[in-house]
C-alpha cells in the first residue's frame, strides 16, 4: 500500500506542479483563450491559486520523503483536495461539464493520500 501511495502522490504532486507552473509563468492573454476563469479571477488570485497549487506539489512530497514533519503531506493532500472541489463548484456553476470528470479523479486521489497518510 505505502508503493501505491507515493505512486498517486508522485502522480499528483507532478500535475499540480506542472499545471501550478504554467500558468504561473504563461502570460494572461495566452492563458484566456484556453482557460476561462482567468478571465473572471485577478492576476492576484491566479498567482494565489498556483502557488497553493505548487506548495501542495511540494508538500506532498518533501515531508515524508525527508521525514521532516510528515504530517503536512496528508495537510497537503488536504489542500488538495479543498481546491478540487472548489474547482468543481466552479466547473458546475460555470456549465463547464467537460472539466469535472478530471476534478473529481484527482480530488479522491488527494483524499486516498489524506486519509491513509493520516
Amino acid at each position: 500500500m505505502n508503493t501505491t501511495l507515493w505512486i498517486i502522490q508522485g502522480i499528483l504532486a507532478t500535475v499540480f506542479a506542472l499545471s501550478g507552473s504554467i500558468i504561473l509563468l504563461a502570460p494572461k492573454a495566452k492563458l484566456e483563450t484556453k482557460l476561462s476563469w482567468v478571465k473572471k479571477y485577478s492576476d492576484g488570485m491566479r498567482y494565489f491559486i498556483c502557488t497553493s497549487k505548487i506548495a501542495g506539489a511540494i508538500g506532498l512530497i518533501l515531508p515524508m520523503y525527508l521525514n521532516i514533519l510528515p504530517i503536512l503531506t496528508p495537510i497537503a493532500a488536504v489542500g488538495i483536495a479543498t481546491i478540487m472541489a472548489l474547482a468543481m463548484l466552479y466547473h458546475f456553476r460555470h456549465k463547464e461539464y467537460k472539466d469535472v470528470p478530471a476534478t473529481i479523479i484527482f480530488f479522491v486521489l488527494s483524499v486516498i493520500v489524506a486519509y491513509n497518510r493520516f
